[in-house]
């Protein structure tokens, strides 16, 4: 097995080996470094972009922390405002009471803060007061806020502020159901200065866009997700996740868990990310980006190793070229002389120089050239002879194997135009010549022969679709008993030809039986044809007996076949004719059998 694989590596020449062996060495160390050289590069790489990504989710932090702070001072500065006061404590059935100096202070407080685009305060106390720093749509009223979002709910919770996201696709849980923008909303519950009772809801509103644009990197692969503490993407710098839940991310493995849980969920393998935490609102920012795209940075490294790879394979080549030359000239010299002493030139002697293993090897040709020379002539002879009776051998099976392959050129041609039957009988033929070949061996089985039989059965029945009828039967334990090829189909074609065609107006049947029967097998050919008288058939019973062949007719595959069993199976194999004019023909053979 291994001088098998090894085999054509042993047949190449000494200057092959040498650049089998120096080429791809030298090329794999080259492409091991070049692979080191990239991994180093892509950690490096990945690194630093971690860095960066931590940086600019830090600087989203701080920008978001100073919005989130700057809408706590809002909230304080109404808290303390005497005139906000005021309000919360006016008397409820006092529907028109509205306190013009505290909406003036709301104007002043808002106009500042361009930011915040809505500003709406919710009480029982007063009428709604909303401030839109855009002149966009307004809010719902009071009632409908009251109704949809459970307003005395919302004064009883535990959390004193919350945020959430409003967008166009809300329905009925939206605040500013005319606006087809994403706001993220601050709601805080106001409480009276008195005995700290809540009195009313204030509801700041942020454009999502507005927000975006503070932290959204610009001309970066790098994507910003913004996610609050109840798992919601409060903003992003595509603008696409925004109001989604944050386990809709293409990025995020499995579909439980928090913010909280987010480095657990993304696949590290595919793809680079920063996560970095607000201390004052809890919200995560998460800049992510794909490794692949980051890695595209390296294909400079990668191209340039695949150059440094090439270069130093064509100058290796010409380099181990030049030094094997120095090492396989001389003993090309000896093989040439070699060739041209086995063309026939028995002067042949090559020049030693040195007397290294080269120039021994040199001098053992011409030893050995010396002593054989006397015998060249008879020795060459007999090669000569052998090659010309091989050569005899390969072209006696180049017709059977062309017109083998050309058959089933031509079926394939039939079964393509549709015709079926042409196909079939031509498959047939083309299987017959496939079992005669039988990879050039001498011995077949029964069941190949019976396979044979049929083939040439089938052919016989579309010449004389009225006239013949044929019947196989094998015995299926005997189905892989050896014999000679071609040993049935001679008998077969001698029933068809010399008994059933010469039928006038009967209808023929060939009858092909093989079974084992105690130690033998036996093998039957029954036609019903004009049978032959008994002079004839005890002439054909003499001549099987006998050992000299007689090319006559009929009588010489009889007796070819006769031959054939008893060199294959010795005496114990024998031939029997049974016929009788106008009653058929039976061949019966019995050869013997060995059970396993």
């Amino acid at each position: 097995m291994a001088n098998r694989l090894f085999r054509p590596y042993l047949n190449l020449s000494v200057r092959y080996k040498i650049l089998f062996w120096f080429v791809p060495l030298l090329a794999l160390t080259i492409s091991a470094t070049g692979v080191y050289s990239y991994n180093i590069a892509a950690h490096e790489l990945t690194t630093k972009i971690g860095a960066e990504q931590t940086s600019a989710a830090k600087q989203a932090i701080d920008h978001l922390d100073y919005i989130a702070q700057d809408a706590g001072d809002i909230f304080n500065y109404l808290f303390l405002t005497p005139d906000i006061q005021s309000l919360v404590s006016s008397d409820p059935s006092n529907d028109n009471y509205v306190n013009k100096t505290a909406i003036d202070a709301i104007n002043r407080l808002m106009v500042t803060r361009p930011y915040f685009q809505y500003l709406t305060l919710y009480s029982a106390h007063f009428g709604s007061i909303q401030f839109n720093n855009k002149g966009l749509s307004p809010a719902i009223s009071f009632e409908e806020y009251r109704e949809r979002f459970d307003y005395d709910r919302l004064l009883r919770r535990s959390e004193m502020e919350w945020w959430s996201v409003e967008t166009p696709g809300g329905g009925d849980s939206r605040i500013f159901p005319g606006d087809t923008k994403n706001k993220l909303l601050l709601t805080k519950v106001l409480k009276n200065d008195y005995d700290y009772e809540p009195e009313g809801i204030i509801i700041i509103g942020i454009d999502e866009k507005d927000i975006r644009r503070s932290y959204a990197p610009s001309g970066d692969i790098s994507e910003i997700y913004v996610i609050g503490t109840d798992g919601m993407v409060y903003s992003d710098s595509s603008g696409s996740w925004t109001g989604q839940s944050m386990h809709a991310l293409p990025f995020l493995q499995g579909g439980e868990g928090g913010p909280e849980s987010l480095a657990r969920q993304i696949d590290t393998a595919r793809w680079v990310y920063a996560d970095v935490i607000s201390p004052l609102t809890g919200w995560h920012v998460l800049v992510v980006q794909p490794r692949s795209e980051m890695l595209r940075q390296l294909s400079r490294i990668q191209w340039l190793t695949a150059v440094i790879i090439c270069v130093t394979i064509v100058l290796s080549l010409i380099l181990s070229w030049a030094v094997s030359g120095l090492i396989s000239k001389p003993i090309r010299k000896v093989l040439i002389s070699m060739k041209k002493f086995q063309k026939g030139d028995f002067t042949q002697q090559v020049r030693v120089i040195g007397h290294d293993e080269v120039g021994q090897l040199g001098l053992g040709y011409n030893t050995m050239v010396g002593r054989i020379r006397e015998l060249i002539d008879d020795v060459y002879a007999f090669q000569l002879k052998q090659k010309q009776a091989e050569l005899k051998a390969l072209q006696s099976q180049i017709n059977p194997h062309f017109l083998y392959n050309t058959l089933n050129t031509i079926a394939w041609t039939a079964h393509k135009s549709g015709d079926a039957l042409v196909e079939e009988m031509i498959y047939a033929l083309s299987g017959m010549f496939r079992i005669s070949l039988n990879q050039g061996m001498d011995a077949s089985d029964l069941k190949q022969e019976f396979e044979l039989i049929g083939h040439y059965l089938f052919l016989q029945k579309m010449r004389f679709p009225s006239k013949l009828n044929y019947e196989l039967e094998l015995d299926e334990r005997i189905a892989d008993f050896a014999v000679p090829k071609l040993l049935i189909q001679p008998l077969v074609e001698n029933a068809v030809v010399h008994g059933i065609e010469s039928l006038v107006d009967d209808v023929g049947l060939v009858h092909v039986a093989a079974a084992a029967e105690g130690g033998r097998v036996v093998i039957e050919v029954t036609d019903n044809g004009i049978g032959i008288s008994e002079d004839k058939r005890s002439r054909l019973a003499q001549m099987i007996r006998s050992e000299r062949l007689t090319p006559e007719g009929e009588s010489y595959a009889l007796q070819n076949i006769a031959a054939r069993i008893r060199l294959f199976y010795g005496e114990g194999a024998s031939v029997d004719v049974q016929s009788e004019a106008g009653s058929g023909t039976r061949l019966r053979i019995e050869l013997p059998y060995e059970r396993k």
